[in-house]
């Protein structure tokens, strides 16, 4: 598996692409990840390298991996961390390296001069979710978040979370979006008194009262939300080495799940009276 990371620039239905070497086909502006590198790291060394720009690490926002079809190496898969920016750049006036041979905005529906795992990552975007830190602006949005009395068995209200995190600085509200900026879900990322209840690690932090609205379930919203909250955790918290959770102990479809992404059985508690199993992943 070839680890890659790549800024992902679109505007119009189109997406800036590079082309190395006169190589047929385009892929996002990124490269590979060197040993010692974090992903923000590799992706502005990258930048630099291929493109000849300096983009502050603070300005990217991971948004999701893929794995697909490595190109141009035959029989390999690349995963492609891929990842936006908020800085305003002129594109125009980019005068790539020499390794590069093309620069140019591509449509997504023109397949044949894109690179496989690129492709990967278009086909995606149907299924495409993305986390945004609370704040006091989006309550709105938290306010259409609903849930079925029997989810309270398992975890508080997204409301009730915000007024829990209004007096504890170490409780961080998450909200969860999908394509078409519905809002999806919710959870909490608590540190410090948070997660010493669950683990020894002082540089674990506790996953919490995780949520998707009724109106969204069935869709695997769920399933992408567990994938993607180790790479939100890197870019917001790179101190972080360790995810804990805990789970009731008769909510197997829960536990099933926090399973088939590497979550390991790590003890047995009890949370506000109920009998949970901790869980916990390493990062």
């Amino acid at each position: 598996m070839i680890k890659c990371v790549c800024l992902v620039v679109e505007k119009e239905g189109k997406l800036l692409l590079v082309q190395a070497r006169n190589r047929k086909r385009y892929y996002f502006p990124g490269g590979k990840i060197d040993e010692g590198e974090t992903y923000t790291q590799a992706l502005q060394r990258e930048l630099k390298e291929e493109l000849q720009i300096s983009v502050a690490e603070q300005s990217f926002n991971y948004i999701g991996s893929v794995v697909g079809e490595a190109y141009p190496q035959k029989n390999e898969q690349t995963e492609l961390n891929c990842f936006s920016t908020t800085e305003d750049i002129n594109w125009a006036n980019i005068k790539p390296a020499q390794e590069i041979t093309d620069l140019k905005w591509i449509s997504k529906f023109e397949q044949q001069k894109i690179a496989p795992a690129v492709m990967t990552w278009i086909n995606k975007q149907l299924e495409y979710i993305h986390f945004k830190p609370y704040k006091e602006d989006l309550i709105p949005d938290i306010e259409k978040i609903t849930i079925t009395p029997a989810d309270r068995r398992f975890t508080k209200t997204p409301k009730e979370n915000i007024e829990l995190a209004k007096s504890d600085s170490e409780r961080h509200p998450v909200l969860v979006y999908n394509a078409s900026q519905q809002c999806i879900g919710f959870f909490t990322l608590h540190e410090g008194e948070g997660v010493a209840p669950y683990s020894w690690n002082e540089n674990a932090i506790f996953f919490r009262s995780f949520s998707v609205d009724t109106h969204y379930r069935g869709r695997g919203y769920g399933k992408r939300i567990i994938e993607g909250l180790p790479g939100y955790i890197r870019q917001y918290f790179p101190h972080i080495n360790e995810i804990c959770l805990t789970v009731n102990d008769d909510n197997e479809v829960a536990q099933k799940l926090y399973q088939r992404f590497h979550y390991l059985h790590a003890g047995e508690t009890l949370l506000e009276g109920r009998p949970v199993y901790i869980m916990k992943q390493q990062l």
